[in-house]
C-alpha cells in the first residue's frame, strides 16, 4: 500500500528529472510520465514544478511525502503491536550506547534483561552521541543513552542524572594539587585559566566532548598542546591514567576505566559544563513491554551504582 506512488514521487524529487528517476527505478520513462500525470489528476493539484530545468516538489508534494511516511509510521506501529500480541516473548531490542558507558551496560543491566527475556535478541550499537540520535531518528534503533544539553521534538526523553563535563588528569598531575574545594562543585574545581601551557588527549572534533573541549580552550584564549589524539575516550582516560596528559571526558563510573585508580576528576569554574543524561525513544514509537522493562533495569541499575560510589 503506497509503497510505489512513495517510491516513484521520492525518486523524482531526489534525481530532479524524469528520465534521471525512470533510470534509478528500472522503468521506462513514459511509464513513469504517465504513472505522474495520473498521480497529479486523482489528487487533483501539481506535485512537481519546473525550476531550472529541475522538477522541484511543490508545497503539495511535501505534503503528499510527508502523510505518505505518516502512513507507514502506523503501518509499523500496527504491526509491532500485533506482532508482541502474538509472540509475547519474542522480539527484538536494538539499544545504542556511547563507549563510554558500554561496561555499565554490559556487566549492570544486559544480564539482568536476558535473565527476564532470554528469547528477546537485543543488539548493542556502539556510536557517537550524534550518530545515534540519527539511527534513532530513522528508527534504525529502540533507545539510546547519551548525554543531552538540548532536546529535540522527535524524541522522548527518559531523565537518568544530571552530570557535568570534568577535566580527568593523572594523580600527580599539578592541577591535582591546585584544584580547591568549593561547596558550588561535586570536585576539586580549577579556573580555566590555570589550564594554559597544559597537555591534552583529545578525541576528534566529531565528538560533543571534543567540542565542549574546544569551547573551554579556544573560548578562553588557552594555550595547550596535543600530547596525542584517541578515537575513543576510555582510549584517552587510559592515556590519562598512564599520565600522558589531561582529558574532558563526561561524568562516568571511571571504576570501569583500566587504571582508574591514578585518574582525578576535576571541575571547571565555567559555564555550560552540565548536562543530562538521558534514555531516549522515538516519539509516538510503540514499545513493547521488553523495551519497557529494559529501560526501567537501566535507570534503576545506574541509581544503585551511582548510590553506592
Amino acid at each position: 500500500m503506497l509503497n510505489r506512488e512513495y517510491e516513484y514521487v521520492s525518486a523524482i524529487a531526489r534525481e530532479g528529472t524524469l528520465s534521471g528517476a525512470a533510470v534509478q527505478l528500472g522503468v521506462s520513462q513514459p511509464a513513469l510520465t504517465r504513472f505522474l500525470q495520473r498521480e497529479e489528476g486523482e489528487l487533483g493539484t501539481a506535485l512537481f514544478q519546473r525550476i531550472d530545468n529541475r522538477m522541484v516538489l511543490t508545497y503539495a508534494g511535501e505534503c503528499y511525502l510527508e502523510h505518505i511516511k505518516q502512513i507507514f509510521a502506523i503501518q509499523a506501529h500496527m504491526r509491532a503491536e500485533l506482532d508482541d500480541i502474538a509472540r509475547m516473548d519474542r522480539g527484538r531490542l536494538r539499544v545504542g550506547i556511547t563507549g563510554i558507558r558500554r561496561p555499565f551496560t554490559i556487566f549492570s543491566v544486559i544480564p539482568q534483561f536476558k535473565k527476564k527475556y532470554p528469547n528477546i535478541a537485543l543488539t548493542l550499537n556502539e556510536f557517537g552521541s550524534d550518530k545515534l540520535e540519527e539511527m534513532l531518528e530513522g528508527l534504525e534503533l529502540d533507545c539510546i543513552a547519551v548525554n543531552i544539553t538540548k532536546k529535540r521534538e522527535c524524541f522522548e526523553y527518559l531523565h537518568i542524572a544530571r552530570e557535568e563535563y570534568v577535566l580527568a588528569v593523572h594523580k600527580d598531575h599539578p592541577l591535582a594539587g591546585m584544584a580547591e574545594r568549593s561547596s558550588r562543585f561535586k570536585y576539586p574545581v580549577v579556573r580555566p585559566g590555570q589550564l594554559e601551557g597544559c597537555s591534552f588527549v583529545l578525541l576528534s572534533k566529531t565528538h560533543r566532548i571534543r567540542q565542549f573541549a574546544d569551547s573551554v580552550l579556544d573560548g578562553n584564549r588557552i594555550g595547550y598542546s596535543i600530547a596525542m589524539q584517541s578515537r575513543t575516550l576510555d582510549g584517552a582516560l587510559e592515556a590519562v591514567a598512564n599520565g600522558l596528559g589531561c582529558t574532558f571526558t563526561p561524568e562516568v563510573m571511571s571504576s570501569y576505566i583500566r587504571g582508574s585508580q591514578n585518574i582525578r576528576c576535576l571541575s571547571l569554574d565555567t559555564p555550560g559544563t552540565g548536562y543530562d543524561f538521558c534514555l531516549l525513544y522515538r516519539k509516538g514509537a510503540y514499545l513493547p513491554p521488553s523495551t519497557e522493562d529494559f529501560l526501567t533495569m537501566f535507570r534503576e541499575a545506574f541509581q544503585r551504582e551511582r548510590e553506592g560510589l
